[in-house]
C-alpha cells in the first residue's frame, strides 16, 4: 500500500474519522485528506510533510519509520533531505537553525538605532528653530529703537518686528517604536493530544519555564535574542514562532530540541 493508503487504513482501524484526526493533530482536514490521497502539495515542502507524517502516524498507530523511508525513497526532493535532517533533530541542528535564521533576518537593531538618530536630529533642529523664534520675540517686545542710540547697519543683523515673528513652532516628534516592537523572539507553545514535558531557556541561559503541560495547555515565551526549547513529546505540540505557525517540530523520536532567533523561522529552509 502507498503512504496515504497505509495512514487511511490505520485511521479506520483506530475508529477515527478525518475530522477526529484533524482535531487531535491541529492539521486542517483538507491537509489530512490530501495526504491520505498521496497528495503532499498542501504540506509546504518535504520538511513539513515529514513532520505531518510523524504526527499522523503517532495518532493512528502507524509505523512512522517505514512511512518516512517510503517518502524519502519515492516522493521527497533529494535536495531537501540535508536541510530537513539539520533542523529540529538534535541540539546541533537547533543551533544551525538559529544561525541561518539570524543570517536572513532583518537587522532590526540597526534600523531602530537609525530611526532614533533621525528623531534626535529632528528634535535638535526644532529646538534650534524654537530658540531663534524666542529671541526674535524678545527683540520685538522692546518696540522701536530710540533715535539717540547709534546703530551700525550690518548684513548679519536683521530688524525683527512683531509681524515677522512666527506665532507657533512645530513640536518635537518622538522616535517610532515599530522596529523595536518587531525585534526579539516570540513563541506560543500549545499541547494538543498528550502530556509533554517542556524546558524553555532564554539567550542568557536562564530557565524561562520548566514543567509538564497537559493537553489544551499553552505557554508564551519571549526573549530579545534567542529561545531554546526541549520537548519530551514533540508530536503532541504545536509551535507558533514570531507569528508563523510551524506545527509540531519533527523528530526521529518523541524528544526534540529546537532553538529560534528573531525573524521568520521558515527562512531556515533555504
Amino acid at each position: 500500500m502507498s503512504i496515504g493508503q497505509t495512514l487511511a487504513a490505520a485511521r479506520r482501524e483506530a475508529g477515527l474519522s478525518i475530522d477526529d484526526v484533524s482535531a487531535k493533530t491541529r492539521l486542517r482536514a483538507t491537509v489530512v485528506r490530501a495526504i491520505e490521497n498521496d497528495d503532499f502539495s498542501l504540506c509546504g515542502g518535504d520538511f513539513y510533510a515529514r513532520g505531518h507524517l510523524r504526527t499522523l502516524a503517532s495518532i493512528v498507530g502507524a509505523d512512522p519509520v517505514a512511512l518516512l523511508a517510503e517518502y524519502d525513497a519515492n516522493i521527497a526532493n533529494p535536495d531537501d533531505v540535508p536541510v530537513a535532517s539539520q533542523v529540529f533533530e538534535t541540539e546541533t541542528a537547533g543551533r544551525s537553525l538559529t544561525r541561518r535564521t539570524e543570517r536572513h533576518a532583518p537587522n532590526w537593531g540597526a534600523a531602530a538605532a537609525v530611526m532614533v538618530l533621525v528623531a534626535i536630529i529632528a528634535f535638535a533642529g526644532v529646538q534650534l528653530l524654537k530658540g531663534g523664534n524666542d529671541h526674535g520675540s524678545r527683540l520685538a517686545s522692546t518696540g522701536s529703537i530710540e533715535p539717540s542710540t547709534p546703530v551700525s547697519p550690518s548684513p548679519d543683523v536683521t530688524t525683527v518686528t512683531p509681524s515677522d515673528t512666527p506665532s507657533t513652532s512645530t513640536p518635537a516628534t518622538t522616535p517610532p517604536s515599530s522596529a523595536v516592537a518587531e525585534a526579539g523572539v516570540h513563541i506560543v507553545l500549545k499541547v494538543t493530544n498528550a502530556k509533554c514535558w517542556v524546558l524553555a531557556t532564554g539567550s542568557n541561559g536562564a530557565t524561562l519555564w520548566q514543567g509538564t503541560m497537559n493537553p489544551g495547555d499553552s505557554h508564551t515565551f519571549d526573549d530579545s535574542q534567542r529561545i531554546s526549547l526541549k520537548l519530551g513529546n514533540a508530536p503532541a505540540t504545536d509551535l507558533t514562532v514570531n507569528g508563523v505557525d510551524i506545527g509540531a517540530p519533527p523528530s526521529s523520536t518523541s524528544v526534540a530540541s529546537v532553538s529560534f532567533g528573531p525573524g521568520d523561522p521558515t527562512l531556515a529552509q533555504g
